[in-house]
């Protein structure tokens, strides 16, 4: 059977992170009354085809073998003038970070999540992450790969953009493995904001520890 990879369980997230927007007032300057009813129509199909797919997605994910292994075994600071918020959606939970950003339409945010490898090897599980990214993120283009400690540990990183929504995004994916667990930590912004997170994200990722 096809292993289905904790970046899709990712994903879900940074899709919730775009769609939890904040409220906003619109002035009455702003508002248009001629109704174009053929778009709207295929605007509602659009969504409706949108919300259909996240619908999948979530749940393949909520089905993934092995889903949530390593909650409650590892231990991670919240960044710094940030709120940390212990998430449940669908069977999986993650542990999310996030900080108001320039758009309404998303915030800035760090997300932890872990899963069974299921017998897979971390340059196996890589793979199948970046095929599975490949495959499900919206324009998804990997713009670099490498290693790097964390602490005691090995972490494999991803580097890439994706547009989820017509919104483009900037994610940093940290893979972390410890006794058949993947810790996947990803740190998504706007595109071109990465940079000015960096201080923001490495107080999370550095003071990451898994319980021994």
């Amino acid at each position: 059977m096809k292993r289905f990879s904790t970046i899709l369980i990712t994903a879900i997230f940074l899709l919730y992170a775009c769609k939890n927007k904040s409220g906003h007032k619109t002035d009455a300057s702003d508002i248009q009354f001629k109704v174009d009813t053929s778009q709207i129509r295929s605007m509602d199909s659009v969504s409706a085809s949108q919300r259909r797919a996240d619908s999948e997605l979530l749940r393949k994910a909520d089905s993934t073998p092995g889903i949530n292994a390593g909650e409650g075994n590892f231990d991670i600071k919240t960044p710094a003038g940030w709120q940390r918020a212990d998430t449940l959606m669908g069977n999986i939970k993650a542990i999310m970070f996030s900080t108001p950003s320039p758009s309404i339409r998303f915030r800035t945010n760090v997300s932890v999540v872990s899963q069974s490898m299921n017998g897979l090897t971390l340059d196996q599980f890589e793979q199948l992450t970046l095929n599975n990214m490949a495959k499900y993120i919206q324009h998804f283009v990997l713009i670099g790969q490498g290693e790097r400690a964390v602490g005691d540990l090995h972490a494999r990183w991803l580097h890439y953009s994706q547009s989820p929504d017509g919104l483009d995004l900037e994610n940093i994916l940290y893979i972390i493995t410890d006794k058949g667990v993947a810790y996947i930590i990803t740190c998504s912004a706007l595109k071109g904001h990465l940079l000015q997170n960096h201080t923001a994200f490495e107080q999370a990722i550095t003071s990451f520890r898994i319980h021994h």
